[in-house]
């Protein structure tokens, strides 16, 4: 009798938490089919956890860190120098190896090499953003990475017409996977790298000059030219809205944007007659231009609303020459860095940053127009070809497209200079290093 009793009270305890036996059994049940679906994961050893877990980033791969190049001094003008300096990073890159930072040359000789002032790499561009926009691409290095310090292993490059392109890329391939290979530095002896043949199409050179980004000294000093051109511009708007009697210009330009053209005036005296006698030798008619000829070409450029500040990349030599900034049409007004008022800013730098300046400055402008047969030029146009390329622009012909590049020693199709844009799909630097007339505006 207490028994059942017992039982009939269990049974009246048990029917309220009925639900919450069923919540607690289900919850049991998902734990153990969660356990099944889980435990081959954890169950993985060390050796494979790599595997489920992200690598370590490399943050340079296919670029060897402990294996590294070395080239000489890099000579010449501020474009053959980068030039020099793109062809020794594609080079290290083909070896798989880090280039070691070379030195620049801070003064301009061609012959007396003694008198040759270096400069490192670093007080000129900037070392770590240079590894950071060349991520997985090239990479630089410091000489304090180099662990080993017995002697390097000598690739001496070969001269003369029987050193072929051939024989130097099979050069290399051997240096990449014969006894150089050992050695953690492979120092580059012979010529200077801008005279070593070519094998890397022009893509991969733009991607390096990409690369470079100027030390925060120097693009300080970019900045402040940039902002004087843009300062007369401001000028040149109010006096002309003033000159015809008006407070502001109805359509509201004003309040546009400030912008410029750049021209790389070549026609100092040294220039014309290399020039002259290059046209002769070549049997080539568009190399030279005239102050006059430049003029009356750039004029006819429209793509800008006038009036619009000229920036003159002249030689120092033509500084002093005040009709250089004269006889330019109404509405285009010239200026130089004397006009300008920059002088003292460029008289303190060495010739290389000189050029480095001058280089942005062009680079910069909303249009360019230059010379086909420079090297200074070329590499300007081929830096706005990147640019505009990025942007998805992958030709400028017969619109404004932004960016816009010409060439006033070329005649266009409408009688103006020739839009001009890089032939991204070239196979050598060859074109851009010595120059051409057969360009095109894509």
């Amino acid at each position: 009798m207490n028994l059942l009793l017992d039982l009939k009270h269990l049974k009246l305890i048990s029917l309220p938490t009925r639900p919450v036996i069923c919540k607690c059994l289900l919850l049991v049940i998902g734990l153990i089919v969660l356990r099944a679906i889980v435990s081959p994961f954890l169950a993985i050893n060390l050796s494979e956890k790599s595997f489920y877990e992200p690598p370590t980033l490399d943050l340079f791969p296919g670029v060897r860190k402990d294996k590294f190049v070395e080239v000489p001094q890099i000579i010449w003008g501020l474009n053959n120098q980068k030039i020099a300096f793109a062809r020794a990073c594609l080079t290290a890159k083909f070896l798989n190896r880090s280039l070691l930072m070379p030195s620049l040359s801070a003064s301009l000789f061609y012959k007396e090499v003694d008198l040759l002032q270096p400069i490192p790499f670093d007080k000129v561009f900037d070392f770590n953003k240079f590894n950071a926009r060349c991520h997985g691409f090239a990479r630089l290095a410091w000489y304090s990475e180099v662990s080993n310090h017995t002697e390097p292993y000598k690739l001496q490059k070969g001269s003369g017409r029987r050193w072929t392109v051939e024989r130097d890329l099979d050069q290399l391939q051997e240096s990449k996977t014969g006894e150089a290979d050992n050695y953690q530095v492979i120092h580059v002896t012979g010529k200077h790298p801008f005279l070593w043949p070519d094998h890397w199409p022009v893509k991969d050179y733009a991607k390096v000059f990409d690369c470079l980004a100027l030390a925060p000294e120097i693009e300080t000093e970019v900045v402040k030219v940039i902002s004087k051109i843009k300062d007369a511009g401001e000028k040149a708007r109010h006096e002309a809205a003033i000159s015809h009697n008006k407070k502001r210009i109805d359509d509201g330009s004003l309040n546009l944007p400030v912008q410029y053209i750049a021209v790389h005036m070549r026609i100092e005296k040294d220039w014309m007659i290399h020039c002259k006698k290059w046209e002769k030798r070549s049997n080539l008619k568009e190399i030279c231009s005239s102050k006059g000829e430049i003029i009356h070409k750039v004029s006819q450029i429209t793509d800008l609303r006038r009036p619009v500040v000229v920036y003159l990349a002249v030689a120092d030599s033509l500084l002093e020459d005040d009709s250089v900034t004269s006889g330019w049409r109404v509405g285009m007004i010239a200026y130089e860095k004397k006009k300008l008022g920059v002088t003292d800013l460029y008289k303190r730098q060495p010739y290389l940053i000189k050029s480095a300046i001058d280089f942005e400055v062009c680079a910069r402008a909303d249009v360019f127009v230059g010379n086909s047969f420079s090297t200074f030029s070329n590499l300007v146009v081929l830096s706005r070809t990147e640019r505009m390329y990025k942007l998805g622009v992958e030709s400028s012909c017969g619109e404004d497209v932004g960016l816009s590049s010409y060439a006033y020693n070329v005649i266009g199709d409408d009688g103006g200079p020739q839009r001009w844009m890089t032939d991204m799909l070239d196979t050598s630097l060859q074109r851009i290093s010595y120059g051409t007339n057969n360009i095109s505006c894509h």
